[in-house]
Parts: C-alpha cells; sequence; structure tokens
C-alpha cells in the first residue's frame, strides 16, 4: 500500500490526545473577527473528515467524478460550532478519523488513479489520502499557534 498508515494514525492519536488536554474555555474564544476559534478550526476538520469520507467511498465506486464545492465560511456560518460542546466535536473529530482509517487501509490499489475532476484538474484517489493527511497537519501546526495565542492572552 502506498500510505503510511502509522503515521496518520500517529498523526490523528497525537493530535486527539492535544485536544482533550486543551481548556474548554479557551475553544470557543475568537481572537478577532478574521481568526477561527479551537472549536471552528476542528469543526472544519470534521468537515473535511466527511468530505473526503464521500471522495474515498465514492472514488471506489466510479473512475471519474465531480463533487459540489465546499464554501468553508458559509458552512462555519450555518454549523456555529462555537456553540457545540467541545469535548463531543472533539470524540466526533476523532471517531470519523478513526473510520477514513479503516477505509483507507482497505483501498484497492487498483483504483488509486481514479480522480475527482475539480477545476478541470484531475486529482487521483492516492493524491486525495495522501492531501488530506497534509491538511489536518497543516491545521495542527494553526492549532498550537492559536492555543498558545490563547494562552498569552489568558495570562
Amino acid at each position: 500500500m502506498k500510505f503510511n498508515i502509522t503515521e496518520y494514525e500517529g498523526l490523528i492519536n497525537g493530535f486527539y490526545k492535544k485536544m482533550r488536554e486543551s481548556e474548554e474555555p479557551l475553544s470557543s474564544i475568537r481572537l478577532s473577527e478574521d481568526t477561527w476559534s479551537l472549536k471552528e478550526m476542528v469543526g472544519h476538520l470534521v468537515d473535511s473528515a466527511s468530505n473526503n469520507h464521500q471522495r474515498f467511498v465514492r472514488l471506489h465506486l466510479d473512475q471519474s467524478l465531480e463533487f459540489p464545492a465546499y464554501d468553508t465560511e458559509k458552512w462555519k456560518q450555518v454549523q456555529k460550532m462555537n456553540d457545540f460542546d467541545w469535548h463531543v466535536l472533539i470524540e466526533l473529530w476523532k471517531y470519523y478519523n478513526d473510520f477514513l482509517l479503516h477505509i483507507i487501509r482497505n483501498i484497492n490499489e487498483d483504483i488509486l488513479n481514479h480522480y475527482w475532476i475539480k477545476d478541470g484538474e484531475q486529482l487521483t484517489l492516492e493524491h486525495l489520502v495522501k492531501d488530506y493527511y497534509k491538511h489536518i497537519q497543516w491545521h495542527i501546526d494553526l492549532f498550537d499557534r492559536r492555543l498558545q495565542e490563547l494562552k498569552n492572552r489568558s495570562a
């Protein structure tokens, strides 16, 4: 298999631990109008998991597909993550990602070249899986910076 499942598991489990150790009162704070709270970041990652779940499964079944656009800000406005329970959100993210790892472990290598047509570009299933974990890592780094900013501000 072309995927580093052990690395992906470490990424998921490490971030899960970090989120569980984070103070809930900090999770809803937005440092400014144009920054996301920790809850909004994790909510976005749940969106990413759900969108990629569709891509991973549907690209098993069809060689090429187009998917609806994902408008991050509109989804954030509709879902109002800052009003949602922090611990439930963390668990949702963790369990969804455990399920995605199960799907990825069972991807048939013969379909890794199936692709999503996005803005005229062909993004293969293999690329989508690897990019999903790069995306998570980017948000973990942002989460770390934001958490530190929040702690500094409340000190």
